[in-house]
């Protein structure tokens, strides 16, 4: 499953537990304690928070929301990936021109249109017109 599609499961996830189990609060601390342990210990890795908000069908969705902690992901990975402080720098002005989707690609109709449906890590090159 791709990194940003697991982060943003695991939310869905939590919010269908506290829905089923709201009126039963031992059974919905005992469930979230479970969920919360393997979150923390085996799944919960800044590269899922930067999928989660690199992932285009997330991000531009009108309700969507990056906490301190998936920022806090995303630019652990940005700093680990990119080592040279010079290429670091260009980082503010993309994520800009990413968060407005502009630029030749971000903007164009075909990226607008198959934000939903085409996974990450998959480019238009692949799509057979």
């Amino acid at each position: 499953m791709p990194m940003g599609y697991l982060y943003e499961a695991m939310d869905r996830a939590n919010a269908i537990v506290q829905r089923m189990y709201k009126r039963n609060i031992n059974k919905l601390d005992a469930l979230e304690s479970i969920i919360d342990r393997r979150w923390t210990h085996h799944l919960h890795r800044p590269l899922h928070a930067a999928g989660f908000y690199l992932n285009p069908k997330f991000f531009y969705a009108d309700n969507f929301e990056a906490n301190n902690e998936v920022i806090d992901g995303l630019y652990t990975c940005i700093e680990r990936m990119i080592p040279d402080d010079n290429l670091r720098a260009l980082v503010p002005e993309e994520m800009q021109a990413y968060k407005k989707a502009e630029g030749r690609v971000l903007s164009s109709l075909i990226c607008k249109i198959s934000r939903n449906s085409l996974r990450p890590g998959n480019n238009l090159k692949s799509i057979k017109l």
